[in-house]
This record gives C-alpha cells, sequence and structure tokens, in this order.
C-alpha cells in the first residue's frame, strides 16, 4: 500500500531556512509543476493569482524555446482548426475534411511536446526526485495515444478510402471514439494530479484548476460527440446521436480546449506575475 501511494504522491513539502527576521517558510513542490520546469513554490501548493493577474500572465510575452509554451501553442491551433471545421460543417461550407486533419495533426504535435516534456523532468529530477510523475505520465501519454487515434479518423475522412463499411467505421467513427476516451482518461489523470489525493475541489484562483477543469469538460464533450451513430444512445432520452448534435458537441468540446490551451500559455508565466504583483 505504501509503495501504490508513493507511486501517485504528487506534492512533497520541507520547511525552508530561517530569514533574517526568523520567518520560516513551507515550500511545496508539486508533480506539476516540476514537469512544466515552473519549480516550486512558497506558503501554499499552487500560486494564487486574482482574475486580473491571470489575464496579465496570458498576456506577458512568451518563450518560444519553452516546451510548455510549445504545447500550449499546437494545441491553441488544433482547438481552432476543429473550430473552424465544425462551424464549417455545420454550414456545410469550407473544406472541413482537411481542416480537421490539420487540426489533428497539431494536437498529435502538442501530444508528443507534452510527452517530450515529462521525460525531461523525469531525467532532470531522477537523481532527486521529490515527487512521482506517474499521474502526469498517464497524462500525456493517453492524451498522446487519443491524438493519433484522432489522426488515424481525420487522415482516413480525407483520404475517401473505398473501404468496405466495417473498415470504414473502424478508421473512422471507432477510431474517434476511442480517441476521445482517451483523452478523457488524460483529462482525469491531469485533475488527478493537481488534486494530490481529493476528489472533488475547488481553487478559483489557480491557473492549473480552470485549465484541468476545461480540459476535462472539453474531452467528455468529445467523447458525446464521439456517441454519434452508436445503438447505446437510441435508448437516451438525449438526442446525442444525431449527426448535428455530434457537431456542435464537437464544437463545444473545442471551445474549451481552446480555454485550456490559453490558460496553460498563462500558466507559463505566472511566477513572473506574482513576483513582479502585475495586474491588467
Amino acid at each position: 500500500m505504501t509503495k501504490l501511494s508513493g507511486l501517485f504522491q504528487t506534492i512533497r513539502s520541507r520547511h525552508n531556512a530561517p530569514t533574517s527576521d526568523d520567518t520560516i517558510q513551507r515550500i511545496f513542490y508539486t508533480s506539476r509543476r516540476l514537469r512544466k520546469d515552473l519549480g516550486p513554490v512558497k506558503g501554499k501548493p499552487y500560486i494564487d493569482l486574482s482574475y486580473n493577474q491571470m489575464i496579465a500572465a496570458l498576456m506577458m510575452p512568451k518563450h518560444w524555446n519553452r516546451l510548455e509554451v510549445q504545447s500550449s501553442v499546437e494545441f491553441l491551433l488544433a482547438s481552432i482548426l476543429f473550430v473552424i471545421g465544425s462551424i464549417g460543417e455545420l454550414q456545410q461550407q469550407l473544406p472541413v475534411k482537411s481542416l480537421f486533419m490539420a487540426g489533428s495533426v497539431m494536437f498529435l504535435l502538442g501530444g508528443s511536446t507534452q510527452l517530450w516534456q515529462t521525460i525531461r523532468a523525469w531525467q532532470r529530477c531522477q537523481n532527486h526526485i521529490l515527487v512521482s510523475f506517474s499521474l502526469g505520465l498517464i497524462g500525456v501519454v493517453t492524451a498522446k495515444a487519443g491524438t493519433l487515434f484522432f489522426n488515424v479518423d481525420s487522415i482516413s475522412t480525407w483520404l475517401s478510402l473505398n473501404l468496405l463499411a466495417e473498415a470504414r467505421q473502424l478508421l473512422g467513427r471507432d477510431a474517434y471514439l476511442a480517441g476521445s476516451i482517451l483523452l478523457l482518461i488524460s483529462g482525469i489523470a491531469h485533475y488527478a494530479e493537481i488534486g494530490h489525493g481529493r476528489l472533488l475541489f475547488v481553487e478559483r484562483h489557480h491557473l492549473a484548476w480552470w485549465g484541468c477543469t476545461s480540459f476535462l469538460v472539453g474531452s467528455l464533450l468529445y467523447c458525446l460527440s464521439a456517441l454519434h451513430g452508436f445503438a447505446i444512445t437510441k435508448i437516451w432520452t438525449f438526442n446525442f446521436y444525431t449527426e448535428r448534435d455530434s457537431i456542435v458537441l464537437c464544437l463545444s468540446a473545442s471551445i474549451a480546449f481552446i480555454l485550456m490551451s490559453l490558460l496553460s500559455l498563462a500558466e507559463c508565466s505566472e511566477n513572473e506575475v506574482k513576483n513582479n504583483n502585475l495586474t491588467v
């Protein structure tokens, strides 16, 4: 049991040395902040920001050489392409197949960047590991796998392959559902990573809480969108199984992912905003 709890230990703390005024402050190390190369935080497990400070963090210039900035931008572009593709599909305009394929490729790039970021964090901390990256690794690996299934769906649709109905369903609708379920698992893992053992919690001034919550909501909406055409939905009172409902849910999920990406970008600058006490 101890080994299992240690495997998912996402937070640890220590007390720093007394300062000149004899105050002792607790320092927290969390797996999410270490993965994102944000370092430890003093006083509490996360940086407490006002909503104005969150906006200021988003507006601050970003450094492209940081992997977190790269993955956030890649997910942002992917989500925007999915939004445009969904709107085009609702209006039966625009080259929606190309938009969804491009968006899937950007999701794949974002997932790959996150995976490399986590591997680098583990390599950097393996000689003095303070916390476990297990939940973070589950989150990025399942997200990466989910984006691969999204690519199978979008590329097979874009190519318009002349396949048997069973093969077309396997490469299309089934792949979309599998990818959505994997993204949902990723969202749950990321939410659990910042929960530190808590099941349900609200941290309104925590950027990562908003980011993980929007990721979780978006991935759940993708799952509901992917249920279109499956017989099980026909026993529900909700009309999630019509094609238009599926597209609207995909659009809603992509909007949630745009929010998640913007929050992730803001998170890259939360240290600077807090240290300089910036607002908009």
